[in-house]
């Protein structure tokens, strides 16, 4: 079976890769331009883009694979799948229609629930206890296409995003594999999704990763995890001395008792309160500052009981 692939981020490259090492032929790979970062503005290639290299393998920078340009080549290739994974783009109906027989996305998710840019994310942030990858038929709406395959995970206690995402996505190329395979024998079974039960992960802001200390415990520690590492748990520390210290937790964990402090105080253990339980802190990283364990933090900082979040 011939397949295109369509992919750009981390997230693409284990389907990336079984695809390639795979028993279907590769007749195209596009991915996203290279775009410049950081302060010297250097160039940097998509993950899709390295992965290719290494591989010896083609992938064509595509700025928009909707425009005359690119459905002229995508027809080219005469593809019987496109396969699309982290993409970062919108594939619109003329370009979803050029396979003979599918344009198919992989979704860490398992749909209807979490349709949208960031499912991993707010999975943790809203204490789902499970998750998983669906593959699923592109139509218009995000997401919302006839399903063909899924795979289901629990979330492990205290597993950030970045660490669910890596699992998510070595899980998501087997079942890209089942399903490209599932295509070409015929046996592919389309299910619909159940929209009344959609639910919805947008792209992540700055501000989602505001800790309220207001918040119980389980949700505090929820966000910095699924928020990790960007937004990341954002905080400003308020020292007795009257100094405010910018930072970001990046690992936390629910600590025994109940909260017997203002939300946002340190007790004699340095343990932070909230709004409903202790959370205990144990990575960190100061405005600035490298990511470092809360103990070195604390020692360096000569944080005391008293000390508080602002709330």
């Amino acid at each position: 079976m011939r397949v295109v692939f369509c992919g750009s981020g981390d997230f693409a490259v284990p389907s990336f890769r079984a695809i390639v090492g795979g028993e279907h032929e590769l007749v195209g790979v596009l991915t996203q331009p290279a775009r410049k970062a950081g302060r010297g503005g250097k160039l940097r290639h998509t993950p899709i883009a390295a992965a290719a290299r290494e591989l010896s393998v083609e992938a064509v920078p595509c700025e928009d694979i909707n425009s005359d340009e690119f459905l002229e080549m995508l027809r080219s290739m005469r593809p019987d799948v496109t396969a699309v994974v982290d993409f970062g783009q919108i594939i619109r109906a003329e370009a979803r229609g050029i396979p003979s027989l599918d344009t198919i996305n992989l979704h860490g998710s398992l749909l209807p629930e979490l349709r949208g840019a960031a499912p991993v994310n707010w999975a943790i942030m809203r204490g789902y206890k499970t998750t998983g990858v669906t593959t699923f038929s592109l139509i218009g709406p995000v997401d919302a296409g006839a399903m063909i395959a899924q795979e289901e995970t629990e979330i492990a206690p205290g597993e950030r995003a970045d660490e669910l995402k890596v699992r998510l996505a070595d899980m998501g190329s087997e079942v890209m594999r089942d399903t490209l395979d599932m295509l070409a024998s015929g046996q592919a079974q389309r299910v619909e999704q159940d929209h009344s039960q959609a639910t919805f992960a947008p792209i992540m802001k700055k501000s989602d990763g505001v800790i309220d200390w207001t918040a119980a415990a389980e949700e505090v520690t929820n966000l910095v995890h699924g928020a990790w590492p960007w937004p990341g748990g954002q905080a400003v520390l308020k020292r007795s001395d009257g100094k405010d210290y910018p930072l970001v937790i990046a690992r936390a964990e629910v600590a025994a008792g109940a909260a017997s402090l203002a939300p946002g105080m340190f007790d004699d253990e340095l343990s932070v309160s909230t709004g409903s339980g202790w959370i205990r802190i144990l990575e960190l990283k100061p405005a600035g500052k490298r990511l470092m364990a809360f103990k070195d933090f604390a020692n360096g900082y000569r944080i005391a009981a008293g000390d508080s979040f602002l709330t």
